[in-house]
């Protein structure tokens, strides 16, 4: 076993690489090492070789040392400095309203926090990865990063590891014991080989078989990727025979280019021959696939990868044959299954596409597709499947964002990407990539400047936006605008939408008696009034009342609103008027309606995925709990509403709010004591994301008069489906739903609909009663 080399340019700033050839163990724990050292560490290697998995694995080694968490983010579609940053926002979860530049936005988040940050996939955005590093290295002491890419970012301090294949044994690898005799823990080339064999053929390789296998693994040098790919084939060849075959296809792959490295033409070749086993509409799939962003879903793999030459109702079949051949890796997003091609196949799958001239054809088809999805979310939004939509935006965003830079960059396509962009104001609205929805809205629109409705449509947008994060100047340009455009169409409804947010863009600058003038006019028309858009501004409308004392008015405004949501099916618009509602009760004085309320827009704020209202509802949560005198549960609450903020990126508080939260914890001090108050603090902060919810929807224990074991405790284990038993035993060994959607691989709100489900049947009311429960069953 070879000692790692290391070549120290530290003082310099220039780059410190470290090599070995130890095993996989044996690279996490030397990568660890790198990390407790260097503040910036790079695995290297060609692609296949195992960077993102090694990465992966070191940073689930080390979640416990960074008490801001593990931050996995993927760059693999990021292909400029304005990609990148958002991405690194997305993945952060930074929802910003400071107007701030996007790198300055990162390091502001950054600069508190101790935090791991997983960069993977560097390669094709060098330059501004390394740029970004040097500056969250300067303003951010407590983070370290972990990078991976194909060459070194060439960032200041940097470490860089080259990633090693897997140990291979010699040729003659000689295995005693029994026919099926394991593969031999001490090469891991082989224990993969072993893995992906069983799972593809149901078998793992007899005794006979392994000096064959240990011979392919050296023929694909040790590559994981590659060694995947040719176990899949053990469904209809033996080791031996795919020894052979390796050996004619790197023959037959001569290349005049000295240069090339003997491990690229190695995983060429096993890339190569998967694509050949591939049947003619598996190939077309694979290359058409490569135009996703990421993941994508089966509607838009029939959507954007059909045409008559891929029949529609084949795709899901060929899909299979895909995840079957392990091309694509099937994932749970938020419900529902998605596929997601390996970045290096993606790449292979590229290069075919623009071999066959499709590239530019299959861009315009995604473009068109999501275009579509986007204008019939449009037509939807505020209906009965409104919380659909919402997690459609959401397990989509990243290809609607490649949909509206193919608009933004390709001459003749502006007015699709101001419907796109119009189109995504509800995700942004949430609080998700504000930041980032701002720069797209300013730049279609600044892409066409015709006077058409959907140039309306995106300035009311870019309104509401700037309006919310309190930046009033650009707010009021775009409003006059959009007014200018909605007279030159004589479109009443527009003018109204308009009003609309200008009502929205009063509230946030606490001009109440502005709020309701701009509520009458756009009232005033019938259509507006009638239809379901006008909950947007009804809670508006119970915010102003509530702030200036009218709470019989408020109340009112919020039963129309409730009646508006009934109507049409819509509850987005819910957390506002809720949050409003709750104000109004409190100036009144009736604080169990107020933790009421709050607790429901908490609920509809946790479905919709709004980090505003979340953050909104705890301190309305806090007052109420001091106002009644409940000062210990309200110091945990500010603790568990601080934990809250951190973990989704919540922005630094507005000035009122901050003023409020001041206030509360300056009294919560005063009654309890410096000690106990902090202490208090400390325990709602302690709490994780899932937990600090059910600490503020009081359903976090037992509840009183009701034991574990009361209703249906002795339920039988059959009641639950598979998975859901999977879940119940991992809720009674105290995991929280976030960490249970890791260890399952599935997205933490589909744990969450496990839990109700598992809650339903058993006929449970807290999650301490499932797992008293679980223990009952054997876990």
């Amino acid at each position: 076993m070879a000692t790692p080399v290391r070549t120290r340019w530290g003082d310099t700033g220039m780059p410190v690489e470290l090599t070995t050839f130890v095993g996989r163990r044996e690279a996490i724990t030397a990568v660890r090492a790198a990390l407790s050292e260097f503040r910036v560490v790079t695995l290297t290697g060609i692609g296949g070789v195992g960077k993102t998995r090694l990465a992966m694995r070191v940073a689930t080694a080390l979640r416990r040392a960074f008490a801001d968490g593990v931050w996995f983010i993927d760059l693999s579609a990021a292909t400029t400095r304005t990609a990148l940053d958002a991405s690194v926002i997305e993945a952060l979860r930074i929802h910003d309203r400071s107007g701030h530049e996007a790198a300055d936005v990162i390091l502001d988040f950054l600069s508190e926090r101790q935090v791991l940050l997983l960069l993977d996939n560097c390669e094709q955005i060098v330059a501004e990865a390394a740029s970004l590093i040097n500056r969250v290295i300067r303003r951010a002491p407590r983070v370290r990063i972990l990078a991976t890419s194909r060459e070194r970012l060439w960032a200041t301090g940097e470490c860089v590891w080259r990633v090693p294949p897997l140990r291979v044994p010699d040729p003659d690898l000689r295995v005693g014991g029994a026919r099926s005799a394991p593969a031999p823990v001490q090469y891991p080339a082989l224990v993969l080989f072993a893995e992906r064999a069983a799972a593809a053929s149901g078998a793992s390789p007899d005794r006979e078989d392994w000096p064959e296998v240990a011979r392919l693994c050296r023929r694909l040098d040790g590559l994981p990727l590659a060694i995947e790919l040719a176990a899949v084939q053990t469904r209809v060849f033996s080791p031996g025979q795919l020894v052979r075959r390796y050996d004619e296809r790197l023959g037959a792959m001569g290349t005049p280019d000295r240069t090339v490295p003997d491990r690229h033409r190695t995983l060429e070749a096993a890339i190569e021959w998967s694509y050949e086993l591939c049947t003619p509409h598996e190939r077309l799939l694979w290359s058409r696939a490569s135009v996703f962003a990421g993941r994508f879903g089966l509607d838009a793999a029939e959507g954007v990868c059909s045409g008559e030459d891929l029949p529609r109702e084949e795709v899901l079949d060929i899909l299979a044959g895909l995840v079957d051949k392990s091309i694509l890796v099937p994932e749970e997003e938020l419900g529902e299954l998605q596929y997601r091609l390996l970045e290096t196949l993606a790449q292979y799958g590229a290069t075919r596409l623009r071999a066959a001239g499709e590239e530019g054809m299959l861009a315009r088809r995604h473009r068109d597709w999501y275009l579509q999805q986007t204008e019939k979310m449009a037509t939807q939004w505020w209906g009965p499947d409104q919380l659909d939509w919402s997690r459609w935006l959401r397990r989509e965003y990243r290809n609607l964002r490649a949909a509206v830079e193919y608009c933004v960059t390709t001459t003749g396509e502006g007015q699709a990407g101001l419907k796109l962009t119009a189109g995504l104001l509800p995700h942004w609205h949430a609080g998700a990539e504000a930041s980032e929805g701002r720069l797209w809205l300013e730049r279609a629109l600044a892409a066409d400047t015709e006077p058409t409705l959907a140039r309306a449509m995106a300035l009311r947008s870019l309104a509401s936006i700037c309006a919310r994060r309190a930046d009033y100047a650009p707010a009021e340009a775009a409003l006059k605008d959009c007014h200018i455009v909605a007279r030159h169409l004589n479109d009443p409804l527009m003018v109204a939408r308009a009003h609309s947010v200008e009502a929205e863009l009063a509230v946030n600058q606490a001009d109440y008696a502005t709020v309701l003038a701009r509520a009458k006019q756009a009232l005033a028309c019938p259509e507006y009034a009638g239809g379901p858009e006008r909950a947007q501004l009804l809670a508006a409308v119970i915010i102003a009342h509530a702030m200036l004392g009218h709470y019989d008015e408020a109340v009112s405004a919020h039963e129309e609103a409730e009646r508006c949501s009934v109507e049409f099916g819509g509850h987005a618009d819910l957390v506002w008027a809720l949050a409003g509602r709750a104000i109004a009760e409190f100036g009144a004085g009736d604080h169990q309606a107020v933790i009421r309320y709050a607790r429901e827009c908490i609920r509809i704020a946790r479905d919709y995925d709004n980090v505003m209202g979340l953050a909104t509802s705890f301190l309305l949560l806090v007052r109420s709990l001091v106002a009644e005198g409940d000062f210990g549960r309200a110091a945990e609450l500010l603790g568990a509403r601080r934990q809250v903020c951190n973990e989704l990126g919540v922005p630094a508080l507005s000035e009122m709010e901050s003023a409020v939260n001041d206030a509360l914890a300056a009294q919560l001090r005063a009654e309890l004591g410096g000690t106990p108050f902090e202490a208090a603090v400390a325990r709602g902060y302690a709490l994780d994301l899932d937990a600090a919810i059910d600490h503020a929807l009081g359903i976090e224990g037992d509840e009183p008069g009701r034991s574990a074991d009361a209703g249906t405790a002795d339920a039988e284990p059959s009641l639950l489906t598979p998975r859901e038993r999977q879940v119940a035993g991992l809720v009674a060994r105290g995991l929280s739903n976030r960490k249970i959607a890791e260890d399952l691989v599935i997205s933490p709100r589909t744990v969450e609909g496990h839990v109700d489900h598992i809650l339903t049947k058993l006929g449970f009311t807290s999650r301490a009663h499932i797992a008293a429960w679980a223990a009952r069953q054997g876990g």
